[in-house]
C-alpha cells in the first residue's frame, strides 16, 4: 500500500498547487489567468497571515490540495477561516484522501486560532456535502453573491 502524507505547503509545492487548482477552478467555471493564479498562490506562500495550503502527497507525488484563507468575521467573533478550495485528483478519490485532507484542514485552522471554518459547495458538486456534514459543517440559509471589481 502506498503512503499518504498531508503537509503544510511551502514554495516548493507552488507548481503542484497551481496545476491542481487550475483543474479545480476550471471545473467550477472560474476564469483566472495562469499568471493570476500563480500570483495569488505565491501571495499566500509568501505572507502566511493570509492563509495556508495543505498538500496531500502519495509516494511523494502531489495528489490533493486544500486552501484556507484567513478572514476577520464578525459573525464568528474575529479570526476565522474560509476553506476556499479542497481538491483531490479524480483517480485518487474514494480512498479517504479527501477525508484526511479535510481533517488536517480543521486541525490546522484550530491550531491557527480560528473560531470557525466557512466554505461553499458548488451546486454542481453536491456529492461532497456528506463529507462536510460528517465533519460537523451545517448549511446556512443564505446564498453567496459576488461583484468583481476593476482591480481583479
Amino acid at each position: 500500500m502506498s503512503s499518504l502524507a498531508i503537509r503544510r505547503a511551502g514554495p516548493e509545492h507552488a507548481a503542484d498547487i497551481r496545476r491542481l487548482l487550475a483543474v479545480q477552478l476550471g471545473g467550477h467555471g472560474i476564469a483566472i489567468t495562469d499568471d493570476g493564479l500563480a500570483s495569488a498562490i505565491d501571495g499566500v506562500l509568501e505572507v502566511p497571515k493570509r492563509g495556508f495550503f495543505l498538500v496531500a502527497l502519495r509516494d511523494g507525488a502531489c495528489i490533493g490540495v486544500a486552501y484556507v484563507s484567513f478572514i476577520w468575521a464578525l459573525e464568528h467573533g474575529g479570526h476565522a477561516g474560509w476553506l476556499e478550495e479542497l481538491y483531490v485528483m479524480p483517480e485518487h478519490r474514494g480512498g479517504g484522501v479527501g477525508t484526511r485532507l479535510l481533517e488536517a484542514v480543521i486541525a490546522a485552522a484550530e491550531g491557527a486560532g480560528c473560531a470557525a471554518l466557512d466554505l461553499e459547495i458548488d451546486s454542481a458538486h453536491e456529492r461532497v456535502r456528506s463529507l462536510y456534514e460528517r465533519h460537523g459543517f451545517t448549511a446556512l440559509p443564505r446564498s453567496r453573491v459576488v461583484k468583481k471589481l476593476g482591480l481583479a
